[in-house]
């Protein structure tokens, strides 16, 4: 396994890619909403608009920020900073908003931190394991049944799968309108098929293991890294 990138090295995200990536999906969302359906694989819950845009964004400047602090993912610091990227993909930064759905947000912490577990504990004893299995795998479990959170789980697992990648040197995933439906294909199918008894290894989980990893090494992409100059500004 590839060793972490040096304190001084990890990479940053290059904020302004991302939005000009989620913004041609809201452009395109009906579209892709429309090929979701046709497949059968379900149309989305929340549609992708402008606001779900803007939260994004707030994400992705918020994992830019773990990184410029050198947060490890799974490490004590680092889990709690999992629930925030939740609130994120939600709320972004309306402080307003996150106090008007307080009582969602305490529901959601109370089952982040029983679900973590489980998550935590298989982080550790594969750790080893190369960073990309890693990023993939954490991310079927996430989506799996029981989900890590209420709701958001698509949107933080990609999240937490990039932050995965990122801290060992390698470039995120970002939604795009080219990558949208073969994302969601295996999304809806892990989540519909995924137990707590698959997650530990048995029954259809290998196959979704292997699918989506060969899916998360073929659409995370470079030009989402923001170079030297970018970091600095």
């Amino acid at each position: 396994m590839p060793k972490k990138q040096g304190s001084d090295n990890l990479p940053r995200i290059n904020l302004d890619a991302v939005n000009q990536s989620l913004q041609a999906v809201e452009t395109h969302w009906q579209a892709i909403d429309d090929e979701l359906d046709r497949r059968k694989i379900g149309r989305k819950d929340t549609p992708f608009n402008a606001l779900v845009r803007e939260q994004m964004n707030t994400a992705y400047a918020h994992l830019n920020y773990l990184l410029e602090q050198k947060v490890p993912p799974f490490s004590s610091d680092g889990i709690l900073e999992m629930f925030v990227l939740n609130n994120r993909v939600h709320y972004g930064t309306d402080t307003a908003l996150m106090r008007e759905y307080h009582t969602a947000i305490d529901a959601t912490y109370d089952k982040f931190q029983i679900q973590i577990v489980p998550l935590n504990d298989w982080y550790h004893r594969h750790e080893t394991d190369h960073p990309l299995k890693l990023a993939a795998e954490i991310y079927v479990g996430i989506l799996g049944f029981p989900q890590l959170f209420v709701e958001g789980n698509h949107r933080t697992g990609a999240l937490i799968g990039s932050w995965i990648n990122l801290y060992f040197g390698y470039p995120p995933f970002v939604l795009s309108v080219d990558n949208a439906i073969a994302f969601f294909e295996p999304s809806s199918e892990i989540k519909r098929f995924v137990n707590k008894a698959t997650w530990r290894g048995q029954s259809r989980l290998p196959k979704y293991r292997k699918v989506f990893r060969e899916f998360w090494e073929r659409y995370i992409d470079k030009k989402y890294i923001a170079t030297k100059e970018q970091k600095s500004s």
